[in-house]
């Protein structure tokens, strides 16, 4: 149960395809990219995963992703499952180390690769299942998750618009999900600079800047962002892959 039979890179445009009964494909977008199914097409953003159950009929287009097959996986999973780059970070590390060890021998490393697909599946089924949030917990993550690249976001209107109290808004937030809404925002943007790190994209002409990246995590000011970041990796973001 579980087993990774298959785990790989992904690049460019796939024919449309099944995988046998049982199998379940798992697919890392690093750089973004669409998935296309019998219900039209999806856009993944950055760092986001698809969990393809059996018998879908599908195809995908990215520029880089990693995939990995879970053989006769117990998933609570019908149709295509998107979940976003915020939530997936375990799902990424255990699929590049599965993709790793299936390079370097799969049939030498396949004790640890069931370990890694027992992993992946768990993480799956936690968000798969109903989290159990209250609506407006549900709809502030929800709101965040839009905004997380934009530095005009203003996450205390957005509170301020909803018909319940802006003081027990936040104290269910923090009961609900274990932070306040201000801390979670700011986990995610840090979650979406270390993956465009991890990432290894590029613009036209060479890897992103500081700037770029504080950018494209909702910071309009580099000096601030930075600060923030070290506090989170323990290392400015200029100088994160050379810690690894």
């Amino acid at each position: 149960m579980n087993d990774i039979t298959f785990a790989g890179a992904v690049s460019g445009a796939e024919e449309a395809k099944l995988h046998s009964h049982g199998d379940f494909e798992i697919i890392l977008f690093e750089s973004g990219g669409d998935f296309f199914a019998d219900d039209g097409k999806t856009s993944i953003p950055q760092g986001g995963v698809a969990v393809i159950p059996p018998l879908l009929k599908h195809r995908v287009s990215c520029n880089n992703a990693v995939r990995a097959i879970l053989d006769k996986a117990l998933l609570p999973v019908k149709s295509a499952l998107i979940i976003q780059a915020v939530y997936a970070e375990e799902i990424r590390y255990a699929l590049f180390r599965a993709y790793k060890l299936f390079e370097e021998n799969a049939v030498k490393n396949e004790r640890v690769l069931s370990a890694y697909g027992n992993l992946i599946a768990s993480l799956i089924a936690a968000y798969a299942a109903p989290n159990g949030y209250s609506p407006a917990v549900q709809s502030v993550l929800d709101d965040i998750e839009r905004h997380i690249g934009d530095s005009t976001y203003s996450l205390e209107s957005f509170i301020r618009t909803l018909p319940l109290n802006y003081d027990y808004v936040r104290k269910l937030f923090k009961k609900e999900v274990g932070v306040n809404p201000h801390e979670h925002l700011t986990h995610a943007r840090m979650l979406r600079a270390k993956t465009i790190l991890l990432s290894g994209v590029t613009n036209r002409y060479s890897n992103y800047s500081v700037t770029q990246i504080a950018e494209a995590c909702g910071y309009s000011e580099p000096l601030y962002f930075s600060p923030v970041f070290k506090k989170y990796y323990g290392v400015a973001p200029s100088h994160y892959l050379k810690n690894l």
